[in-house]
Parts: structure tokens; sequence; C-alpha cells
């Protein structure tokens, strides 16, 4: 997942589905900060972490979202992240990286380079889409009424980013190795300070 390329690309054209999704707001944010994004495909990549799940988990602790429902957004949103990661983004992902490996390995050139360019970018605009719309959906799960009366520190909003992680991680046996808490602390830090 690449929010900042992908918010660059929405906006080039002009085209943003999830607008006024603050879910998308703030992982487009989150993702922008330093760390998230290399700590992020980290987790992805050698533990198979979600990152819309991570994001989800992140946001639910900056919003306020009270730790009683945690478990019942957190289920639902496994499900549905699980789903629809397997159904539509992964094979387009796949597609994308798959189609990057041909362009590399054949002797295209001029014209039918630029094309095959082409092409990859709108599969990965596709990625996206997708993205957007998985987001807007695990995002009408939440009822925004139950937000915490209270500004909550930073601090509090970390240690309940931390253990939404931990409840997301336990739950889809994603096991934390020492290179991957390193990775948790630097998302944590940089999107809570």
């Amino acid at each position: 997942m690449n929010f900042v390329n992908a918010s660059a690309m929405i906006k080039a054209k002009e085209i943003d589905i999830a607008s006024g999704n603050p879910f998308w707001e703030f992982s487009t944010w989150a993702y922008g900060e330093p760390d998230v994004e290399k700590s992020c495909l980290a987790l992805q990549n050698r533990l198979g972490a979600d990152v819309t799940m991570v994001m989800y988990c992140l946001w639910l602790a900056q919003r306020g979202t009270p730790g009683g429902h945690l478990a019942r957004y957190l289920g639902a949103a496994i499900k549905l992240s699980r789903d629809w990661q397997r159904s539509f983004v992964e094979p387009l992902r796949t597609c994308r990286h798959n189609f990057k490996d041909f362009i590399v390995n054949t002797d295209m050139g001029g014209p039918e380079l630029s094309a095959a360019n082409i092409l990859r970018d709108r599969i990965r605009q596709s990625e996206v889409d997708m993205e957007q719309l998985q987001m807007m959906a695990m995002f009408s799960l939440v009822i925004d009424n139950e937000m915490t009366d209270h500004l909550r520190s930073s601090a509090e909003q970390r240690q309940d980013a931390q253990n939404n992680l931990n409840v997301y991680f336990t739950a889809t046996g994603v096991k934390l190795d020492p290179l991957g808490q390193t990775h948790v602390v630097r998302l944590l830090q940089a999107v809570f300070g």
C-alpha cells in the first residue's frame, strides 16, 4: 500500500472516492509521516500484516473509540479486510508486480514501453481505488457518536494504539519478532509522538 503516492494520483485525476472519509484522511496523513511507510511495508512483507488493518488500529486509537467496543470493530474489520484484500486488492497488486517484472524483463522500448507503463499506472490506480472502497466500508463499521467525551493525550492514544495492534496481531496470528516490534514502535512514535 502506498497512501502518499495514492493521494497524489487521485488529486492528479481529480477523483477521490473516499472524500470526506476520516479513516482515509488519517491514513494518508499517517502514511506520509517519517518511517511509517517503511515500517508498514516491512510488517506486510515480512510478517503478513495487513497495512489497512494496521492503519485502522491506529485510527481507532486516535479518534478516541472506547476500548469496550474495540473487539466488535476489530472483529468485523478483520473479516471485511481479509475478504477484501484476498478478493480485490491482492490480485491487482500481484498483477501490477507481475506486469512490472514483464516490462523490466522484455525488450520493450519507445511507445510500447510508454504504453505498458501507463497501463501499469492504471492498475495501480485501480488498486488504490479498491483500498479506498475498503476503507469506506471499514469506516462505516464505526458509529461516530461512540467517541470519548474528553480529549485524550498522545500518550493515551499511543497506548490504545499499541493495545489495538496487539489484539489485531493476536487475532490474525501475526507473530512479532524483535524487528517487527521495532517497526511497531516506529509507527507509534511517528503517529503519536
